[in-house]
């Protein structure tokens, strides 16, 4: 039955819900496999796992973690594992650190946003301030008529590039391999979209296990040769398809290129057990 939702988030990271609320909606829509894959964190899990326990959804623990190109979904991780949390913990800081820089370069340029601004507004993603508040704030005040056009407006305004350490694909595969997880490359379209497809072979061999097919977004972001394309590569590659809806919380739904709806892109449950077998947990 495709009652598998493997990817949303909550306001741990750029979402807007409490993972208990994430939980309980997905009970409402029907949903039975949850993974939270919040950015860069798994504050969350633990408590949407007991939510789930309770009202009967079964949550997967899992975190999507940013490398140099995209970012990597991970499944049935074991939570108390240090490498992991010690290099979630270091890509949340320099993240932060980024934002706040960016926050001044924007401000230089005449836009009204601060660091204090997001900080004092989003206390729950405190420590986890990811490239995306500054975005949303500055589309809530009319500066465009979405986040995706207003990153594109930015673009042209040859802001200083803000250059950190970014962990590599592999890099961030080995990790969660190490976690006893399963990496999966979440929407390979986003990102540097070229490499992402260029660079499976290498990703396969270093333990890269799926790639999600879809996740909501449409065109021009992912179109339908998008997803014959990725047919394609996971057969050669071995790789499991997945599927989730990206959820953010009823109001990014509005404004998110496509339907990133809870619920409106779900996968077969099947396609858990899938995973579960490849994991080490």
């Amino acid at each position: 039955m495709r009652n598998t939702d493997l990817h949303t988030h909550t306001y741990y990271s750029d979402g807007q819900l409490s993972p208990k609320q994430l939980v309980r909606l997905s009970k409402k829509r029907g949903i039975k496999n949850l993974a939270l894959t919040d950015h860069n964190t798994i504050k969350g899990v633990q408590e949407a796992i007991k939510e789930g326990k309770k009202i009967g959804v079964n949550v997967i623990p899992a975190v999507e973690i940013q490398y140099k190109g995209g970012e990597i979904l991970a499944y049935f991780i074991n939570l108390k594992n240090k490498p992991l949390n010690n290099a979630l913990k270091k890509i949340r800081k320099e993240t932060e650190s980024s934002v706040k820089k960016f926050c001044q370069d924007l401000k230089k340029i005449g836009y009204k946003i601060s660091f204090k601004e997001i900080w004092n507004k989003y206390p729950n993603a405190r420590g986890n301030i990811n490239g995306f508040y500054p975005l949303y704030i500055l589309f809530k005040k009319g500066y465009a008529k979405s986040t995706w056009l207003l990153g594109q407006q930015l673009e042209e305004k040859n802001l200083p590039k803000r250059k950190r350490k970014k962990l590599t694909a592999i890099q961030v595969i080995k990790l969660i391999k190490k976690a006893g997880g399963v990496p999966v490359m979440a929407h390979p379209w986003f990102g540097d979209t070229k490499n992402n497809f260029k660079k499976l072979k290498s990703y396969a061999k270093a333990g890269l296990r799926g790639i999600e097919i879809n996740n909501g977004d449409r065109t021009p972001l992912r179109d339908k040769k998008t997803r014959e394309r990725i047919k394609r590569v996971a057969k050669r590659y071995k790789l499991i398809i997945t599927e989730g809806s990206d959820y953010h919380g009823p109001e990014l739904v509005k404004h998110m290129p496509g339907n990133h709806e809870l619920g409106k892109n779900n996968c077969d449950e099947k396609v858990v057990e899938q995973l579960r077998k490849l994991s080490n947990n």
